[in-house]
């Protein structure tokens, strides 16, 4: 089993990647925010010892990987950016077939990805974060106060001093609001902290949540509150996983994760476990996501 560190050019970016195993199989797993490829590690080497090949890239614009070009953070460029790593590593790799594996802004761009390529993955799991949350925010007013740090990242020059004050404290601060009963490795913050010292990943992550309120207030003002059920549905077989625990995003969300989807889908909640999910409860995570991508 492999485990070692390389650069993948896809979608006209370098992304460094990180690698468990050497299965027939790829697992395309995805990180969020705060965070960096490393958060994967644990799902990823489970899913090594049960046959894939996980690959984590950092994501466009974090740490070691390629900032976007034309700052373009938005959802549609995170699935691009998918599909072309999935084309790329089977086209290099001669994998069988390819899974998708994302949290938090990894679980956005799956949904993306889904998308803008239903035949690229044979199925995804996501977690933390709800398919059509963007339109189902609208239904759920505690979660506006829940999400009050997008709406702060929204401020120039305040936002990026916040966030980079006390050398990225509020990294922590949110770990510890949105998973409260994580008692999370130092080596872990460390790394965190040390991708977002890198040039431009502070600026990018913020961009990541600038360019997804922007069409969202848009499109409020041009057509009104939005329906969820308007949303184009999900071709991907799709396993949706929720924190009990989540102080990020609300449980209630995920009520109706399923009926985004056209295909098989499933929705799961694990108990005692918050927003990371997958570090918090690797095992019970891991279980799920390999049951599911291997039916």
């Amino acid at each position: 089993m492999t485990d070692h560190e390389r650069t993948v050019a896809a979608n006209g970016l370098d992304f460094a990647v990180r690698e468990h195993g050497d299965g027939d199989r790829l697992a395309l797993c995805l990180h969020g925010f705060p965070d960096d490829a490393g958060s994967m590690d644990p799902l990823a080497e489970r899913l090594a010892d049960a046959g894939f090949t996980a690959v984590a890239p950092y994501m466009r614009g974090y740490g070691p990987t390629d900032a976007a070009p034309e700052s373009d953070y938005s959802a549609r460029a995170l699935g691009a950016d998918a599909v072309a790593l999935a084309d790329r590593l089977v086209e290099d790799d001669g994998y069988d077939d390819a899974v998708l594996v994302g949290h938090d802004w990894g679980a956005v761009a799956g949904y993306s990805a889904a998308r803008l390529d239903p035949d690229r993955f044979s199925a995804m799991a996501t977690m933390a974060v709800p398919p059509r949350f963007g339109a189902a925010i609208w239904n759920h007013p505690t979660q506006f106060l829940r999400s009050w740090y997008v709406w702060f990242f929204q401020l120039p020059g305040l936002a990026e001093r916040t966030l980079r004050r006390d050398d990225f404290a509020m990294i922590e601060v949110l770990w510890n609001l949105w998973s409260p009963g994580w008692d999370y490795p130092e080596e872990r913050i460390e790394s965190v902290t040390e991708t977002f010292r890198t040039d431009g990943t502070a600026d990018a992550a913020l961009q990541y949540y600038r360019q997804f309120v922007n069409p969202l207030v848009s499109d409020l003002f041009r057509n009104g509150r939005p329906d969820p059920d308007d949303t184009s549905p999900i071709a991907v077989p799709g396993l949706v996983i929720a924190g009990a625990d989540d102080g990020c995003i609300g449980p209630e969300l995920f009520a109706d994760a399923g009926d985004a989807f056209a295909a098989d889908a499933r929705v799961v909640r694990i108990r005692d476990a918050g927003h990371f999910v997958h570090q918090e409860q690797p095992d019970v995570v891991a279980e799920e996501v390999i049951e599911f991508c291997s039916a």
